[in-house]
């Protein structure tokens, strides 16, 4: 008897705008907010699904066209706002992957746009 096991990993790639495009381009991909000293938190996106997950239970729903363009506008500031200079340890940060890639960007403030975001969708 043979067993193999196949496991994958997605591409850690920079945070460029061609790389952050290559997840979105999947059409299922997940963004994962990273706080110091917090559960972390993640909204994952499949066709026209949105998916929360947190230490509350998850919820998952259709998305409208104006929440993905609000979503769209803040992954923008925040991809406008990163620095490499911040250190992952010590600061909030947040994760883009899809199965192929996976990118790590880091804002230059503490960002507080998370929770709004949250509270905008009515998922928090």
């Amino acid at each position: 008897m043979c067993v193999i096991t196949v496991i994958a990993c997605a591409r850690t790639v920079d945070p460029t705008i061609e790389n952050i495009n290559k997840i979105f381009t999947s059409k299922d991909f997940t963004f994962e907010f990273h706080k110091k000293e917090a559960p972390s938190a993640s909204l994952s996106f499949r066709d026209d699904y949105l998916v929360f997950k947190s230490d509350q239970p998850t919820i998952r729903r259709v998305i409208t066209y104006d929440e993905v363009v609000l979503i769209n506008n803040f992954i923008q500031n925040i991809v406008n706002l990163h620095s490499e200079t911040l250190d992952k340890k010590s600061s909030s940060y947040y994760v883009i992957k899809n199965t192929a890639y996976k990118t790590v960007v880091i804002p230059d403030q503490e960002d507080f746009y998370f929770e709004a975001l949250l509270k905008t969708l009515d998922l928090y």
